[in-house]
């Protein structure tokens, strides 16, 4: 009955936090709030069909509905992980609020820390759904190895897989979750076996193939997934903007930090004339501006400020407005064909200048990343920059400590699961846009609550080698 009353109150004053700030801060809307409540066709469905709900439910008071509704969803999900850390690795009281303030961080930081001072889950942002929802995959992740029955497991497995899915069409870079997935699960089945009947099929089949078995079962449904996903979305596509097709301006996306890097000779690769023509003049422009590598600085801090300053400018003054400036004039005012065809001619420009300035974009892209994964630990400032490194090797350190004193230490997989969670959001989030807070911070709560549960291990190791001494 005492647990029961502590994990009531703890899950009270989350809802107080929350519903608290939307009640001082109220509802946020943003530059890109409006594309989703249009269902714009670049933007995923799960997020547009939650509001589309929200405004046929409660008509004018749906914004209302969408604060509460978000924050209290933010507050269960930290409570869900909290209690679970809390039952696994027998915290108390204080150990678990702990866990439960690492958690409400990421929602401060980026309220009080970053450029646009939201809190994520009061704004009409696809981070609302997506950071509460990243929460709780997460938390089935860890139980994929942390659970011993195998009946425990398989339910991990699968209810880690559906979140991902879900998290996939919140936003697109999340798709990384469904190989995260992936990745989990074949480390589980290759190197964590922890139930007795895991350990008795290991002994039988010792010529691995059955492990090999589930591995290839395991990536037959990711690529079903990914199928299932695809037609998801063109089937939304469909019933709301008339056209089975995927989400545009990925290429387009992908385009800006390539063009960035690139040379005016490297023109000259485009096969296609178009193509080329359109290059040509959105080169011209970064030229013109001074947005280009070439105006960087010389030290990573002023070449990586230089690419973040110029990123979205580049994207929308430079490539867009071009695009579809053409295409007003000289093709169709569609504004989903015009995507189509930026999407297409994008993809030829890229496959002809792309060649030439590779190695120049992936420093970029690595210098892009740098700053990810600072952002996803800390702030990034010239001090705190070195901290946070300190930070990832002392996480790894203490891991490896770990593995020695006992290497089936449930803490393990849970410091790992978050470095390949940061790994694999960096990973994504660089190759298109820029690392802001709001994209990296996923990762801040699971490494801060790994880093907290291998130093709660070291400190009762340290305590109970004391009493022997004594």
């Amino acid at each position: 009955m005492a647990k029961r009353i502590r994990s009531g109150v703890l899950l009270l004053l989350l809802l107080i936090v929350f519903l608290g700030m939307f009640a001082v801060f109220g509802a946020g809307i943003y530059n890109d709030s409006d594309q989703y409540l249009n269902m714009h066709i670049h933007r995923e469905p799960l997020y547009p069909l939650f509001l589309a709900a929200l405004r046929a439910i409660f008509k004018d008071g749906w914004l209302i509905a969408m604060g509460i509704l978000q924050n209290a969803f933010a507050a269960v999900s930290i409570w869900l992980f909290a209690e679970y850390m809390g039952k696994r690795f027998r915290l108390g009281l204080w150990e678990e609020m702990i866990v439960i303030l690492i958690h409400l961080m990421p929602h401060m930081i980026t309220k009080y820390c970053s450029s646009l001072h939201l809190f994520m889950t009061n704004s009409v942002m696809s981070e609302a759904l997506c950071l509460p929802l990243f929460t709780l995959f997460l938390l089935e992740c860890f139980k994929i190895f942390t659970e011993e029955k195998e009946k425990d497991f398989q339910k991990a497995a699968v209810c880690s897989l559906i979140i991902a899915f879900l998290i996939s069409l919140v936003r697109s870079q999340m798709m990384i979750t469904i190989l995260m997935w992936m990745v989990v699960l074949c480390a589980r089945i290759l190197f964590w076996p922890t139930s007795r009947w895991e350990r008795r099929t290991w002994q039988r089949h010792r010529d691995g193939k059955w492990k090999a078995a589930r591995i290839l079962m395991t990536a037959a449904i990711v690529i079903c997934v990914f199928g299932i996903r695809l037609l998801a979305v063109k089937s939304y596509n469909l019933v709301f903007s008339g056209r089975f097709i995927n989400n545009t301006y990925g290429t387009v996306n992908t385009l800006t930090n390539i063009l960035y890097a690139s040379d005016r000779e490297d023109g000259e690769r485009i096969k296609d004339e178009t193509a080329r023509e359109f290059f040509y003049r959105m080169y011209d422009l970064t030229q013109e501006r001074e947005a280009n590598y070439k105006y960087a600085g010389a030290s990573l801090k002023e070449k990586t400020e230089h690419i973040e300053a110029w990123h979205d400018t580049i994207k929308f003054e430079m490539i867009e407005d071009v695009f579809y400036q053409v295409y007003d004039k000289t093709v169709t005012s569609d504004y989903i064909t015009q995507n189509l065809m930026a999407d297409e001619t994008a993809g030829k420009i890229i496959k002809g200048i792309l060649p030439g300035c590779f190695f120049r974009w992936l420093g970029n892209y690595l210098l892009i990343a740098r700053y990810g994964f600072i952002r996803s630990i800390a702030i990034v400032h010239p001090v705190i920059n070195w901290l946070a490194l300190f930070i990832y090797l002392s996480g790894l350190g203490l891991t490896a400590l770990a593995y020695r004193r006992n290497p089936k230490d449930p803490a393990i997989p849970v410091m790992l699961i978050s470095i390949l969670a940061i790994l694999a959001n960096v990973g994504a989030v660089s190759m298109t846009i820029m690392c802001l807070s709001r994209y990296m911070i996923y990762g801040f709560a699971p490494f801060y609550t790994a880093y907290f549960l291998l130093l709660l291990g070291v400190w009762k190791e340290w305590r109970r080698k004391r009493r022997r001494w004594y």
